[in-house]
This record gives structure tokens, C-alpha cells and sequence, in this order.
């Protein structure tokens, strides 16, 4: 196992470009070391494939787990994300009770994201496992389990995809409203920016109740889809409150 994720990250410091400017970016956003690489090149290196690919699907697994566990590079812990966002058909409750753990490892906006994605997946297929987890996610005082605990609930919305039901969505939502995190109100916002474009009714009627509570970015966010009208109300509503 170790000797694969020296291969990985053997693989990654080859393609490292000498571009300290976009290195020092990427910096600004986790704690890991980063290497500098851009994304389309580790989507890739991922789909281009490794040699443990010929692998059964447990011991693929195992080895991300590993790579995910035990790595100190940024774009490393990126590529199990990719693998299974590329494989998705793969994600089962064998595969949700492996990286449900992979929670406690997530200390930056885009790995918590790309996470929150593939659990937004195995929630649609399996809503009674998972369902627990995101509502003790939800309770968690870790802003990153608060905030992955509402965004994993739809994701981005689509026709293609069963949605959960709107009063699930509000109920997880509505104790995140007052939270102090800067992301966490990111999550309030796209949540239910995203819940408006599948049940615009309770959505607003919604924002209309927490519209005084909401943060001003949580607010940016959720009203991105409302219509002008609906916007107007609101931002009447928030004016007369603070007068």
C-alpha cells in the first residue's frame, strides 16, 4: 500500500510546472502541500489510469483509502475524488462505509465539494444508510460536517436525479441559518438556491420566514434563481428590518 501512493505522488511531482503564482493561490486554500498542478491534468492523470487499476474494486478502494488517509499533497487527495466521480456506478454501501470516514480528513472548501458530490450520489441511492450520518453531520459542532450534511442533500439540482423531499432539505438547513462560519453560510446559500430551482414555493415561503436571519451571503447564494419580484420583497423585507 505505501508503495502505491509513493508511485502516485512519484507520478504528480513530474507534472509539476513551475508556475509560483498559481502555486501561491491553491496555498491560500488548505493547510496541505501543494503542488501547483491544475485540475484538467490530475482529471487525466485519474482517467489515464494506473497500473493497480487491474485490481478488484475492494482493493482499488483500499488503495484510495489509503492514498486519501495518508497523504500530505493537496492534488493527491484529489484523485480518489475524481476516480469516483468518474465511476460513480461503482458507489455502493460496501464503498459508503469506507469513505463516509473520509469526512474527518477535509480541511478545505474544494475537497469538501467534490466529496459532497459523491455523497449526494450514494444519499439518492441509499437514503435510509446515509440519511443518518448527514443528520449527525448536521448536529456536528465541525463546520466543514455542518456544512457537507446539507450540501450533500441535493448537490446541484437536475432532472435527471431523485431529489429529496423539501421538508428534509428546510429541516437540515434551518439550524445552519445563524451559524458564524463563512462556509457554512456558503453551504445555507447554495442549498437552498438549489432547493428553489426544485420546489420554488416552500423555498421561498421559506426565505420569507429566515430572511432576517439570513447572512448576507447566505442570502446572495439562496436568491441567485428566485425571480425579480420574489428578490424585491426580500430585499424590502431586510431593509425594514434593519431601519
Amino acid at each position: 500500500m505505501p508503495s502505491q501512493l509513493r508511485k502516485i505522488e512519484l507520478a504528480l511531482c513530474d507534472l509539476a510546472i513551475d508556475d509560483p503564482q498559481y502555486k501561491t493561490s491553491r496555498q491560500k486554500t488548505t493547510k496541505l502541500r501543494v503542488l501547483g498542478i491544475r485540475l484538467p491534468v490530475l482529471q487525466k492523470l485519474v482517467c489515464d489510469g494506473f497500473l493497480f487499476y487491474t485490481k478488484t474494486q475492494k482493493e482499488i478502494l483500499s488503495i484510495w483509502d489509503h492514498v486519501w488517509k495518508t497523504s500530505r499533497w493537496h492534488e493527491v487527495l484529489y484523485l480518489p475524488l475524481f476516480y469516483y466521480r468518474n465511476h460513480k456506478h461503482l458507489l455502493g454501501r460496501y464503498e459508503w462505509h469506507v469513505i463516509k470516514h473520509w469526512i474527518d480528513r477535509v480541511e478545505n472548501w474544494e475537497h469538501a465539494d467534490a466529496l459532497s458530490y459523491l455523497y449526494s450520489i450514494l444519499f439518492e441511492r441509499y437514503p435510509n444508510l446515509v440519511l443518518p450520518t448527514l443528520k449527525k453531520w448536521n448536529r456536528s459542532t465541525n463546520p466543514w460536517k455542518q456544512r457537507m450534511s446539507i450540501v450533500s442533500l441535493i448537490y446541484y439540482a437536475s432532472p435527471k436525479r431523485k431529489a429529496p423531499p423539501v421538508k428534509l432539505v428546510l429541516e437540515m438547513v434551518e439550524p445552519l441559518i445563524t451559524s458564524y462560519d463563512a462556509y457554512v453560510k456558503k453551504g445555507v446559500g447554495w442549498t437552498l438556491r438549489e432547493s428553489y430551482k426544485l420546489y420554488p414555493k416552500e423555498t421561498f415561503a421559506f426565505l420569507k420566514k429566515h430572511v432576517h436571519a439570513l447572512s448576507a451571503i447566505s442570502f446572495s447564494y439562496a436568491t441567485e434563481r428566485v425571480t425579480k419580484e420574489e428578490k424585491t420583497e426580500l430585499k424590502r423585507m431586510r431593509k425594514c428590518a434593519s431601519s
